[in-house]
């Protein structure tokens, strides 16, 4: 469910292992699915994928529903997946939209995973940088071994709460201040930006480790560099999605931690600066007025 980039990659790795559909919004955008797209493989191996791809009314029965889609639409994707999928629905979105999916979702098995699989499309075409690694729930034991054997190494994990954590952390340090500074990855290790980002590790951390999470601030910092390092020459998602004009995810990213420190009483003024710019990013990228 979602045909973007990693859509379009773990559908060309899976159908290595299993039959795989891509659900795309409606008929056209399955059509051109169908008409295929090149992939370059973390190796800089290059293949012409032609994909099963369907609408959502009309997909077929699944045993798994993958759910890659962008935060916005996840209750749609979320409702059609329930009905299709058998076994389970497994979320690897960026942020956190967990209590969403399972409303969406019911009546089957759904919840959230984390993966650092990074990808960026070129058109219709598609660059995989690196297969990362995927940490999934109790209970998709079968779908971690099939991703696995399609080249995109996964586990289930008895603390998932903890890799959704890790994974949102690194989304609202990377994501929001690459899109309004409109810099790669790998930019943000340099000053002045990097010391914005000690500054939002330093104002979240507190809030993060309240609902959990167990890394100290420096190790919050240190892994945020990390991921910066693996996916320099990358944009990430919510600049792309800025530079299209399109709806970001800073609702499930930073709106998500602004509304857990409502919850505590804890401001957060630099995350609350960096979630209404690109509120107005999205604004002004789509030519639209800026809204009071």
């Amino acid at each position: 469910m979602g045909p973007g980039a990693l859509g379009r990659v773990f559908a060309a790795a899976l159908a290595r292992v299993a039959r795989v559909a891509l659900v795309a919004r409606g008929e056209e955008g399955a059509r051109r699915l169908r008409a295929g797209y090149a992939l370059r493989g973390p190796d800089g191996a290059e293949s012409f994928v032609y994909p099963e791809a369907f609408a959502g009314d009309d997909a077929p029965d699944a045993r798994w529903a993958i759910v890659l889609v962008k935060g916005p639409d996840t209750e749609a994707a979320a409702h059609t997946a329930a009905r299709l999928a058998s076994a389970g629905v497994l979320s690897l979105q960026n942020g956190w939209v967990l209590e969403r999916l399972r409303a969406a979702a019911r009546g089957v098995m759904a919840d959230q995973g984390a993966t650092t699989a990074a990808a960026w499309r070129q058109g219709e075409d598609v660059v995989w940088e690196a297969a990362g690694h995927s940490w999934l729930p109790p209970g998709f034991a079968e779908l971690a071994q099939m991703m696995t054997a399609a080249g995109l190494p996964a586990e289930v994990s008895a603390d998932i709460d903890e890799a959704r954590l890790q994974k949102l952390a690194v989304n609202l340090l990377l994501n929001p201040l690459t899109a309004v500074l409109r810099i790669k990855n790998g930019d943000v290790l340099r000053e002045p930006a990097w010391r914005m980002v000690r500054e939002l590790a330093r104002e979240m951390t507190p809030v993060l480790r309240g609902r959990g999470l167990s890394l100290q601030e420096a190790e919050v910092l240190e892994l945020t560099a990390r991921v910066a390092r693996a996916t320099a020459d990358n944009i990430s998602s919510m600049l792309a999605d800025v530079m299209a004009g399109r709806p970001t995810e800073i609702a499930e990213i930073t709106g998500v931690l602004l509304s857990w420190g409502g919850e505590e009483g804890v401001r957060l003024p630099q995350h609350q600066a960096l979630y209404h710019l690109v509120r107005a990013l999205e604004q002004v990228d789509r030519g639209q007025p800026l809204q009071q």
